[in-house]
């Protein structure tokens, strides 16, 4: 179990990595060009270690119009919805709907999966939302638009589809082949958009060495590591109890900020830290104090049900 544990909490490092790094990559690239790279290299990557060492896994063509839905929500739908949503809203305000995404995909798979909620589950998502919360409102400016707002639960509501749809995939196949597939699809979906929004300028570009080694960074760690990790995670932990983990990644950038960018750390910061933890540590109780750990996979009806 701890195993488990150790891999999400990696994942969640891994993608908050990259909250430090998007900041180099900007300088020089578009967001639209900085995800188009991130999937392609990370499907050149995937599939390159799939072939050279023999891990090719037969999927099925129905499964592969599954994988096609899971990549459409994350990353594409996500994407679309959370960078065009920051644009109308607060930094403040982002944060804090973005970081509804465990509660509402709480909800989703208690309702699609029918994957038991405890109580104290319910309490230590909240707890962790509060926690959230204290960390995203150091500056309360709760300033956005309606159109902002919209975008955004549209990357909440991606986010919990995703978990959703890649939970049933998970039994049936390797992490390697469903984020193999899954960052195939999400490039050829983020093709069109990047060569309509921002060819023109990507052709003209003076590359930076920087930035490319930047993007290169992120496809590897956040697009590949990150995505094997959790998917592994989803598969034994479930839907909610995997996502509620996702809340550590603002913890795990304040402290990036911290030792980076050497960031002023307050008491609203500590308390916002300790509560998100709390509440971490609260909705795993029923299974930390398990003596032997069991993998939760009959939460939810068998896969094709």
């Amino acid at each position: 179990m701890w195993k488990i544990y150790l891999r999400a909490v990696g994942a969640m490092l891994f993608w908050a990595l990259t909250f430090v790094w998007i900041k180099v990559a900007l300088l020089t690239y578009r967001p639209y060009e900085i995800v188009f790279l991130r999937l392609a290299l990370a499907s050149l990557l995937m599939f390159g270690v799939i072939f050279l060492f023999g891990k090719r896994e037969k999927v099925e063509p129905k499964d592969l119009l599954y994988l096609m839905m899971v990549a459409f929500f994350e990353p594409f739908l996500y994407f679309l919805g959370e960078a065009n949503g920051m644009q109308f809203v607060s930094p403040t305000l982002g944060s804090l709907i973005i970081s509804t995404i465990p509660l509402v995909t709480a909800l989703g798979a208690w309702l699609f999966l029918k994957e038991t909620i405890y109580p104290l589950l319910i309490v230590g998502l909240l707890v962790s939302f509060s926690g959230v919360a204290l960390l995203s409102v150091a500056e309360p400016d709760l300033s956005g638009t309606l159109k902002g707002v919209l975008l955004l639960l549209l990357a909440v509501f991606a986010g919990m589809f995703y978990g959703i749809t890649v939970r049933r995939i998970t039994l049936k196949y390797r992490s390697l082949t469903i984020v193999a597939w899954q960052s195939l699809f999400g490039m050829l979906y983020m093709l069109p958009v990047f060569l309509i929004f921002d060819w023109k300028h990507f052709s003209t570009l003076d590359h930076s060495a920087q930035g490319l080694l930047t993007i290169a960074a992120m496809s590897l760690f956040a697009s590949v590591g990150a995505f094997l990790l959790f998917t592994g995670v989803i598969r034994e932990l479930g839907v909610v109890r995997s996502n509620i983990f996702t809340n550590l990644i603002p913890v795990f950038t304040v402290a990036l900020a911290w030792l980076i960018l050497r960031d002023a750390v307050t008491w609203r910061t500590v308390a916002g830290v300790l509560l998100t933890i709390l509440g971490l540590l609260i909705s795993q109780y029923h299974d930390l104090r398990r003596k032997r750990a069991k993998p939760i996979l009959a939460d939810i009806p068998p896969y094709g049900m």
